[in-house]
């Protein structure tokens, strides 16, 4: 089923790149402010900076949406939400939000903006988009695993609308859970400062050997280019299509968004004729590329998504090498394709970065261009192997053809209009000017019209004139005029009455959108003191029933289980664990997973009706999806780190809805925690190697072959990725084939439990799912006696233990330095 032509929505780093996608026929534009933006290594906007860019976009017809799509600490709230109120009266046209809490204020405090949801919030699922749709969403832009069918599903069971990447980078992680980036170095991808881990070295281990692999960038995937596949996409509902880009240059958006356009429009017209021409798949080729992959749109790519040996531009390939002059120091190169001054190279060897072109001999003679079998001579520092081949990453002729499209603003983007105009014998000449949008703008001249002596002025003269719009952003598509017989009006009488009403008309296209004022947020919640007495709940998450057991015999308070899920066994061992925890008299609450699609939904609800008929006391629920299912049927819920707890906004939304607690984001530092410990019931890992990594692409399986795929070990994952410095960073593959990585080290807070305590922290949780089962017992030991012995009257320092004696290779996370 079609629907409505979907928007083309690309980025927008700069201001110069805002006008290269308007110039080249972008419906809107997203863009960053300072502070709070996802890509902070963008350009981004000033206040100032950005009133200009709305106004250029908005008298052009085109739509603004800003990026408000990080994780926003409790000390940051007010300014963000004055922010929000700012962007609000401008008349923003949309902001996008990954933070659950500012998603919340918004909703309160600026009702009128509409908000659509960062794919930062890893929506993959029906259940997610409704608990969003609940909140007053109105666009949810889905992860980039999303399938098509999926899409469909989703389009066809919920009323909002529906946004998808088309062309650009692409994450390996599910965008919004990687920690890998802050986990190294304190850059957050959460907070806009991620440092691209993905595009690193790695190698990789089994038991310690190292593994043969096809190149060494394991984690870094192709780019997405879906302009193959567009009538499906239409199709399929998407409302949507986001160009990714604003780490880019000007040139790369105009060129991207010009040839989306085009088949866009193409397939509009004749969708069963649809096709790309070479020239257009060529330019994409050029502008930018790591090898393109269509993504998940048409089902999991496999090794097709993965640009293992170049994680960079590769660009076109244009030849190879085929000697070297050591006296001249030239590259001889025989050409497939075209080359010329100016162009930039690279070459197939990944240690050399390549060189611009500044001089090029064919036959001995300089020249500034070459062709398809040519053979020339270029200066180089360096031989090559013969063979070697080449790549144009930069094509001199078509960086200054796109740069010419919006350097002289106004010639490719021009809003239609309707201008009427009036003029009779002895009455004030009136022009009026229509847009689409219906605003209108009309000007009575003070000058009176007068018969004609000679010459009289024609219909055909007056439309000349009127149509005369000049480098204004309006064309005339049609034009009235209604004029008295024999009259006489000056060419500059005419000109002045139009230049007036096209510069009312841009006004009223300006402010049309501006909406009214604010009063600025003050943020007035006040902490209460942290309580420090009150029982404090020591959690454990395990995965097997040796594990629980041990958990139990040594002190454990709650226990979160995930179990063995790839073993079909109708639910027995939910059944055993529950009888065990019963048995101690320990509440047991069921683990569910982090990615849940639609089709898996249905065994996942099977598998918690089980567990709640054997006697747990709820579950743990890692997405909005199954958060909502389970609220939405009664299920106690505790609402688990990777929904990104990040303040206290977020903490209150969560309690509102009805969750019995929450799990605070590892990566917040002791000051964040403690703003939130007093208010709500909280929850804090302290101990584990925290998931740095989830993905939809089977890493091991696609590198080593289907057996090492599911139901790899869930306990001592056998294999591992080694970086350039020497960490090693263990690998899991679930039972549906998604790849997790964990911290090279555990996460220990054994000795900041005292703290933590007085932070008013109500429950503390150790995570043993990644430690050998003869560990559990000692490490669930450990805290137990440091949270009993603060409470007791002896030496508190002489009772707790080390974390050196509970862990070979242990980190503090982000307690004390926090993240970017």
């Amino acid at each position: 089923m079609m629907i409505g032509k979907p928007e083309l929505l690309a980025p927008a780093g700069d201001m110069e790149s805002l006008i290269a996608a308007v110039e080249n026929g972008a419906d809107a534009v997203y863009l960053g402010i300072k502070d709070f933006s996802a890509r902070a290594y963008a350009g981004n906007f000033t206040i100032e900076g950005f009133k200009e860019a709305l106004d250029y976009a908005h008298l052009r017809g085109v739509k603004v949406y800003v990026t408000l799509n990080t994780l926003i600490k409790d000390t940051e709230v007010e300014k963000a939400t004055n922010l929000m109120q700012i962007l609000d009266e401008l008349g923003t046209d949309a902001i996008i939000v990954q933070d659950i809490g500012l998603l919340s204020l918004s909703r309160k405090l600026v009702p009128d903006l509409p908000v659509h949801a960062s794919t930062q919030m890893t929506i993959h699922n029906t259940e997610g988009v409704r608990f969003l749709q609940d909140l007053g969403v109105k666009r949810v832009v889905l992860a980039r695993e999303t399938t098509l069918d999926e899409i469909r599903d989703i389009r066809q069971n919920t009323e909002i609308e529906i946004e998808t990447f088309v062309h650009g980078a692409l994450c390996i992680c599910y965008s919004g859970q990687c920690l890998m980036s802050s986990i190294i170095g304190g850059r957050s991808g959460n907070r806009g400062h991620c440092a691209q881990p993905c595009r690193k070295r790695y190698g990789l281990k089994r038991q310690d050997e190292k593994v043969s692999t096809p190149g060494e960038f394991l984690l870094s995937p192709r780019d997405l280019n879906t302009s193959p596949i567009l009538p499906e996409l239409v199709e399929a509902g998407i409302s949507s299509f986001k160009i990714e880009g604003r780490m880019k240059r000007p040139e790369y958006v105009a060129g991207v968004v010009r040839i989306y356009r085009r088949l866009l429009d193409r397939c509009m017209e004749d969708p069963s004729g649809y096709y790309v021409s070479k020239e257009e798949s060529m330019q994409l080729e050029q502008l930018f590329n790591r090898g393109f992959t269509s993504g998940y749109f048409k089902g999991n790519p496999g090794n097709a998504l993965m640009s293992r040996e170049r994680p960079y531009n590769r660009g076109v390939n244009i030849g190879k090498v085929t000697g070297y002059d050591k006296k001249h120091r030239q590259l001889t190169l025989e050409l497939t394709g075209p080359l010329k001054a100016g162009d930039g190279i690279g070459f197939e060897t990944e240690q050399e970065s390549g060189t611009t072109i500044q001089q090029m001999y064919k036959k001995g003679k300089l020249t500034k261009e070459a062709d398809k079998g040519d053979i020339v001579n270029i200066p180089y520092h360096m031989s090559l192997k013969k063979g070697t081949r080449i790549y144009r990453t930069l094509d001199s002729s078509l960086m200054k053809e796109l740069k010419q499209s919006f350097q002289s603003t106004g010639k490719n983007k021009k809003t239609p209009v309707t201008i009427k105009a009036k003029a009779f014998p002895g009455e004030k000449m009136e022009v009026s000017i229509r847009d689409e949008d219906n605003n209108q703008a009309s000007i009575i001249s003070n000058y009176c019209v007068e018969p004609a002596i000679k010459k009289a002025t024609t219909e055909e003269e007056m439309k000349k004139q009127l149509s005369k719009l000049g480098s204004t952003v309006f064309k005339a598509e049609d034009i009235e005029i209604s004029i008295g017989n024999s009259i006489f009006l000056p060419i500059k009488e005419i000109n002045d009455a139009r230049n007036k009403a096209v510069e009312e008309l841009e006004k009223m296209r300006i402010e049309s959108s501006r909406r009214s004022k604010h009063s600025p947020y003050i943020d007035s919640d006040e902490l209460p003191l942290p309580q420090k007495t009150g029982k404090k709940i020591l959690a454990a998450s395990v995965s097997n029933i040796t594990g629980l057991d041990s958990a139990i015999s040594n002190g454990i308070g709650t226990v979160y289980y995930e179990g063995e899920n790839c073993v079909s066994d109708n639910g027995k061992d939910l059944i055993l664990a529950a009888a065990h925890a019963k048995q101690a008299n320990i509440p047991i609450y069921m683990h569910t997973p982090l990615i849940v699609n639609d089709s898996e939904m249905p065994e996942l609800e099977k598998r918690i009706n089980i567990a709640m008929e054997a006697g747990f006391e709820g579950i743990l629920a890692a997405n909005p999806g199954v958060l909502r299912k389970a609220l939405e049927t009664g299920i106690p819920v505790i609402a688990d780190s990777h929904l990104n707890i990040f303040n206290r906004k977020t903490t209150e939304l969560l309690i509102e809805k009805g969750v019995l607690s929450v799990v605070l984001s590892p990566e917040m530092n002791f000051e964040q925690i403690k703003g939130i410990g007093p208010v709500m019931k909280t929850e804090v890992i302290v101990h584990g190697r925290l998931q740095v990594m989830v993905s939809e692409h089977g890493l091991i399986r696609n590198l080593t072959g289907p057996e090492k795929g599911p139901g790899s070990s869930t306990k001592t994952a056998s294999f591992e990725l080694a970086d350039e410095k020497g960490f090693t960073f263990p690998v899991k593959t679930d039972c549906s084939d998604r790849t997790h990585i964990f911290n090279s080290k555990e996460l220990c807070l054994l000795e900041e439990i005292p703290k933590l305590i007085e932070s008013g922290v109500s429950r503390f949780r150790i995570d043993v799912r990644m430690i050998e089962d003869t560990l559990v017992g000692k490490v669930t030991a450990s805290y137990r006696k440091a949270i009993d012995s603060y409470f007791s009257n002896e030496d508190r320092q002489a009772e707790t233990e080390k974390c050196q004696d509970i862990s070979k290779e242990y980190t503090r996370g982000h307690f004390h330095r926090g993240v970017l």
